[in-house]
């Protein structure tokens, strides 16, 4: 039976009833879901969130409520896997999607919410017979009800019209293949004259920008190597970034400059600078600008709208001036986010979901709406639509899924279709070749076992949900061995514990081998940021987070109990102990370079040595830093005496195949340095006008 209180929620009462939602109907007092009248397979946990979820309909039912429910003698750890499995073994037998839900939808680090509407008359599993009508004479009023219902739906199909609107054939998009090459593009825009302006690069070669027109086969190099665009004007003025330190995906930082679509050397504008938009006339651009370790959302330059200790994304000012919309990210380097505007005074609205990855992001023609592409799960983004009032709808849906560029005033759209995939290769101990050890499309290692035989990574790919999954893999061969939720941090010296961070709420520890995960206090915490380390004993972890309140910085925490403490100033983001726990290297307080911070007593100092964009972790020789450029191919490793800046060359390392490769990043080493693992991100895209999309 369903009750409707006054405030026009539904609520369901579990007696001897069958609810009935689309094609399905759930049989609670048998605990059977049928389609079409054919009974389906689903276990028994997962019909219990189903139950869960159809006593509040279109009400979130938080994860703590399912635990305290279904699973209250479970830990942490246990529940979360647990739930997880329960709901995608749901919409697997309801056929449903997380990233576009009709019946389940997700609601990021909450809980999850049923969408669709249930049919009116949820009826008892066995209705009794109705006084003085017979059975067969209510079936057939249905029937003779269905027929006359179909007959009208005829007529008014037959007439074109239905529920007042006029029917009209609907037209696919139409795409047109701008790009052929093989490399990666990294932005695009309109130019005024109807041009189309991008950057790219070719075939392992340096980021350029080009033109082409879409009338013209073909496109000519502006002759501006290594410069990344990020808008142009309608005056035909292009904001470019130069000296660009490479970032995550398609994001860069350097030094902002301007210049003609005609050509000429860019007259720059600003410093440390990620992102930037011009405004409707042409006259002011909006940046993203990096201050003391936050960014910094101005318009115009200078005059700060938003600050963040996270980072700020493809920023775009609307048609009228009056919003620059954007990507907000809690954590970087992750794309994980949400939907954000700004007006001129400062006041900041959230308008979307939560995504696990959001890139891409423009205002519709009319100025009315915010397109932007993002996905639930995985890299395969699709196109979605939001206005001001947080409005939501699913623009373009497509296999491999897209990313929003640019869209015109008179409706035409540039999206990029981009096979992305962060792959690990590794040299194990004794070998003298590199191989490739990837789990399936997204792993990312962090951390190698002293002895160089055990590999520590999480898998953030489509099949791992919006957690992630943390696992280890031995070098040896052995397949790869899931230890549960999150993103990785690093292994104990002793090998028995491996950190983990959980939806940025919750830490971690995840037994390698026989055992039960371990969450630490969270105390105050309101967020957690890079991966733990460990101390040297075991019995420690370092890790950086942000209290309410307060700036990120490095906090110390014993494992079998007690509160973090903080042990660097705040501002610091990630904190790497070294071999003999006494300083903790991070970056600077400003956000650019190295610092080295005591553990106990003693100044912060700056790294000698370190060149600027240089990533570093330690050798097993707390004298010593491993440091490369992560944005090269091949990547050239040093390693970089700490008290006197002296610099060594060790080794050089690239994948075979340098087409559309990003970066190198992630370089681990055994405690002897002749065993390693790295990550490569590889983007290979292609470039498309679309027209006909609504």
């Amino acid at each position: 039976m369903l009750d409707f209180p006054t405030n026009g929620t539904a609520t369901v009462n579990n007696g001897n009833r069958t609810i009935r939602f689309g094609a399905f109907e759930a049989d609670l007092p048998s605990g059977e879901v049928r389609k079409s009248g054919s009974r389906i397979k689903l276990q028994d946990q997962p019909f219990k969130v189903l139950q869960i979820l159809l006593e509040h309909p279109g009400d979130l039912v938080t994860r703590e409520e399912l635990q305290s429910r279904i699973w209250p003698e479970d830990s942490f750890g246990d529940f979360d896997h647990a739930v997880n499995v329960a709901v995608g073994k749901l919409r697997a037998a309801l056929g449903d999607s997380a990233e576009n839900p009709s019946f389940i939808e997700t609601v990021p680090r909450r809980g999850y919410r049923f969408v669709a509407r249930l049919d009116e008359g949820a009826t008892d599993t066995h209705p009794p017979t109705i006084k003085g009508v017979g059975l067969s004479r209510v079936v057939l009023n249905r029937t003779l009800l269905a027929l006359l219902v179909l007959v009208i739906f005829g007529i008014l199909v037959g007439s074109g019209v239905f529920l007042g609107h006029r029917t009209a054939k609907w037209q696919p998009p139409d795409f047109q293949r701008l790009t052929v090459s093989r490399g990666t593009v990294h932005s695009a825009r309109f130019a005024p004259d109807g041009s189309v302006i991008y950057a790219a690069s070719w075939d392992g070669g340096p980021t350029e920008i080009f033109s082409t027109d879409p009338k013209i086969p073909g496109a000519r190099s502006l002759g501006l190597p290594a410069t990344q665009l990020l808008a142009v004007s309608p005056s035909g003025e292009m904001a470019v970034l130069q000296l660009v330190d490479n970032r995550f995906l398609f994001a860069g930082r350097g030094t902002l400059g301007q210049v003609p679509l005609a050509g000429g050397s860019p007259r720059q504008l600003a410093e440390n600078i990620d992102w930037a938009d011009w405004s409707p006339d042409g006259a002011t651009l909006a940046a993203v600008r990096n201050v003391n370790g936050k960014q910094r959302l101005e318009f115009p330059l200078g005059h700060v709208l938003y600050e963040t200790a996270g980072w700020i994304g493809h920023p775009r000012i609307s048609p009228k001036g009056d919003h620059v919309a954007f990507l907000d990210h809690p954590l970087y380097p992750d794309d994980k986010g949400v939907v954000s505007t700004v007006d001129l005074e400062g006041h900041k609205r959230v308008v979307s979901a939560a995504w696990v990855t959001v890139e891409g992001l423009a205002w519709s023609a009319d100025g009315t709406e915010i397109w932007f592409s993002a996905a639930q799960a995985g890299t395969e983004r699709q196109i979605y639509a939001v206005d001001l009032s947080g409005n939501q709808r699913l623009i373009f849906r497509t296999p491999g899924g897209v990313t929003l560029q640019d869209i015109a005033s008179d409706g035409r759209v540039l999206v990029t279709r981009d096979e992305q995939r962060i792959g690990m290769m590794a040299l194990a101990p004794g070998a003298t070749k590199e191989r490739e050890v990837s789990w399936r499309d997204w792993s990312v290692p962090t951390d190698i076992s002293g002895d160089g035989n055990t590999v520590l990574f999480d898998e953030q790919g489509v099949e791992s949900g919006p957690t992630y999954t943390v696992a280890v893999r031995d070098m040896r061969g052995s397949p790869p061995i899931p230890l549960g939720q999150g993103m990785a941090g690093h292994l104990s010296p002793d090998g028995k514990w491996a950190s983990t961070i959980v939806s940025d709420a919750h830490l971690l520890l995840l037994p390698t081998g026989a055992g039960t995960a371990k969450q630490m206090d969270a105390s105050d915490i309101q967020q957690y940021w890079h991966g733990p380390s460990w101390m040297p004993d075991s019995k420690q972890i370092v890790f950086s987070a942000n209290r309410l309140g307060h700036a990120v910085q490095c906090f110390a925490q014993d494992i079998d109990g007690g509160k973090p403490r903080p042990v660097t100033p705040e501002g610091v983001t990630f904190c790497l102990i070294s071999s003999d726990g006494k300083l903790i290297a991070g970056n600077g307080l400003a956000g650019g370079g190295g610092w080295l911070y005591p553990v106990e007593r003693g100044q912060p100092r700056p790294i000698p040595g370190l060149q600027a964009g240089e990533s570093f972790a330690w050798t097993s020789d707390p004298r010593w830093l491993y440091v490369y450029q992560w944005s090269q191919a091949p990547a050239k490793v040093y390693r970089l005496n700490v008290l006197t800046g002296q610099r060594q060359f060790f080794r050089e390392m690239s994948p075979p195949d340098v087409a559309g490769l990003h970066d190198i990043s992630h370089i681990h080493f055994s405690a002897d340095g002749r065993a390693y693992v790295y990550s490569y991100t590889r983007v290979l895209s292609e470039l498309y006008l679309v027209k006909g999309l609504k």
